[in-house]
C-alpha cells in the first residue's frame, strides 16, 4: 500500500513525537534510579588506574577504603581494626551540589567528606570542619559494564601516597600533575574508587 503524500506527512510527526516520550521516559528512568543508587549506603574498593604498572597494580589488589584518625586509607578488609567507609550522597547544605556523607561508627553518626585545601588530602568530619575545605560536587560515573566509580568535580582524580611503608592514604589530584610537591617525594598511585553495595557487619542485626 502506498501512503498519500498528506497521510505521510501526518505520520512522521506522530513518530517523531512518540520517539521523543520513549526517549524521556528512559531518561527519566535512568535520572530516578541513579538518584537512588546514590541516596542508598556502600563501600568502596580500590583499584590502581590502567595507566599504573602491573606491579603497582598488584601492589593494590582487593583493597577497600576504611576511615582512620579523620582520613580516608586502604584497608585489606572492610570490617578490620578502622571503621568501614560507608558512604552515601545528600544535597550539601546551601549549595547547588551533592555531597558526600560517612558513619564513622557503628551508631551511624555521619561526618561530611572533603578535600582538604592545601594537602588535597581526602578527609571526614563535622560540618564545620567541612565547610572552609572542597565539600563538591560528589558523583559517581556509570560505566557500559555497570561498574560505579566516584567523582569529585566531575572527574576522576583519585590518588593514594605511601605516607608510611605499606600505608596508603587517599587524596585528590585536583591540579592533575601527580600531586607535584604536595605528595613530598613519596610513592603516589593513580586509583579509581569502585562502588560495592554496603555490606553490614557479620553479627549485627
Amino acid at each position: 500500500m502506498v501512503l498519500s503524500l498528506i497521510t505521510l506527512a501526518a505520520t512522521v510527526p506522530l513518530l517523531a513525537t512518540s520517539t521523543m516520550q520513549l526517549s524521556d521516559q528512559a531518561n527519566n528512568t535512568s535520572s530516578r534510579g541513579e538518584t537512588e543508587i546514590k541516596t542508598q549506603k556502600c563501600n568502596f574498593s580500590v583499584r590502581a588506574s590502567r595507566r599504573m604498572s602491573p606491579k603497582r597494580r598488584q601492589e593494590l589488589a582487593d583493597r577497600v577504603l576504611v576511615l582512620r584518625d579523620g582520613r580516608l586509607v586502604l584497608d585489606h578488609k572492610l570490617y578490620g581494626d578502622y571503621h568501614p567507609f560507608t558512604a552515601y550522597f545528600l544535597p550539601y547544605p546551601e549549595k547547588s551540589y551533592d555531597g558526600l556523607v560517612t558513619t564513622v561508627n557503628d551508631e551511624n553518626f555521619l561526618n561530611w567528606v572533603y578535600i582538604e585545601s592545601s594537602t588535597h588530602r581526602v578527609k571526614h568530619g563535622i560540618r564545620a570542619e567541612a565547610e572552609p575545605q572542597l565539600t563538591g560536587p560528589m558523583g559517581l560515573v556509570f560505566s557500559r559494564d555497570g561498574e560505579k566509580r566516584l567523582s569529585f568535580e566531575g572527574w576522576e582524580g583519585f590518588v593514594v601516597v605511601e605516607e608510611e611503608p605499606g600505608q596508603w592514604a587517599l587524596y585528590f589530584d585536583r591540579d592533575d600533575n601527580g600531586l607535584g610537591d604536595k605528595a613530598h617525594g613519596k610513592p603516589v598511585i593513580e586509583v579509581e574508587l569502585i562502588r560495592l553495595d554496603h555490606k553490614e557487619k557479620a553479627g549485627r542485626t
